[in-house]
């Protein structure tokens, strides 16, 4: 289930990311809907996908549109009888930590990245893992905040940032809540410049 390439159930890539991201905003509590203009650059998908996708859509009324500013606002259709199995389906394939590995690939600013594994189910159940990231040293807060509420459609994510020197003297007198952090099962590490590993040991 986990490797499941809704694409193919779903006719293309485009209609699955668009249904992804109607869907599990729906679950979500939001359905305030989106224009065409800004799906295309969420999804990085060409407008006349996203066009054609939204359309057809809207044709089998999974989704209904509404026009603001001249702008055709498309949103999930409440009444639509299959919604709810749609929304399980999304829920039950949706994988974040594929985009987490992404978002941090190129932040080279950064020592450690550690991710609790638990956070794959974080829409579908509550965490019980101390945090669900662990940052060692500097990154951009507010754009890390956004990307977080993203991909994890507003609900509550826990995380930690403390910077290098922080960390060793933290170490040096063996900090309990570090400890407990570094030695928490179910942690990855996407990124152990610091050594981290090691120490554990």
């Amino acid at each position: 289930m986990k490797n499941l390439d809704l694409s193919k159930i779903f006719w293309s890539n485009c209609r699955t990311k668009l249904l992804e991201k109607f869907l599990l905003e729906y679950e979500s509590g939001n359905n305030d809907g989106f224009h065409m203009r800004l799906l295309s650059r969420d999804l990085e998908e060409q407008i006349n996908s996203i066009k054609r996708e939204l359309d057809n859509l809207s044709t089998l009324w999974l989704l209904k549109h509404r026009t603001e500013l001249r702008k055709k606002i498309f949103s999930v259709n409440p009444n639509f009888p299959f919604t709810d199995e749609f929304v399980q389906i999304f829920l039950k394939s949706y994988n974040p930590l594929d985009r987490i590995k992404v978002y941090f690939k190129d932040k080279i600013d950064l020592e450690v990245v550690i991710v609790n594994k638990e956070i794959e189910h974080k829409l579908t159940k509550e965490t019980k893992s101390l945090l669900d990231v662990f940052l060692i040293w500097d990154i951009n807060r507010s754009e890390f905040s956004a990307f977080l509420s993203s991909i994890f459609f507003n609900r509550k994510v826990k995380y930690a940032i403390i910077s290098t020197e922080d960390f060793y003297k933290r170490l040096e007198y063996w900090d309990k809540l570090i400890s407990n952090i570094l030695s928490e099962p179910g942690n990855l590490l996407l990124k152990d410049n610091l050594k981290v590993k090691e120490r554990m040991k």
